[in-house]
């Protein structure tokens, strides 16, 4: 994630169903219209594919990371200055998911300074 900046305010991540409607809900579906979070959108060659059994979950984690690296300096400015965010997708709970690698990237990535809090009902 070369582009996530090392100065940051966030502290705590939460995942949870789209549903989920709180202030700190960061919409990262590949269905999403927000603007600020579609650089964080898998692609629906990538959402179909692992479905559907055509991508593996290894090349899906590839493809993901690969979109992660590219996300806009401004976006990771925009995300890391909140104090805490839930991100939002359509998966359950313990679905294999986007949601999940980007947490734990971010979680590697800024080692020690953001945490990983749990599923937000």
């Amino acid at each position: 994630m070369g582009n996530i900046p090392q100065s940051h305010t966030l502290k705590r991540i939460y995942t949870a169903h789209y549903r989920y409607g709180g202030d700190d809900r960061i919409d990262i579906t590949v269905k999403g219209n927000d603007p600020d979070w579609a650089p964080f959108k898998p692609t629906w060659e990538m959402v179909m594919g692992v479905k559907k059994g055509t991508v593996s979950e290894s090349d899906y984690i590839n493809m993901y990371l690969d979109i992660v690296n590219k996300v806009p300096v401004a976006t990771w400015d925009k995300l890391l200055s909140m104090e805490e965010i839930t991100l939002v997708c359509f998966c359950p709970q313990d679905a294999f998911c986007h949601r999940n690698i980007l947490t734990r990237q971010i979680c590697m990535t800024l080692s020690g300074r953001v945490q990983y809090i749990g599923w937000r009902s």
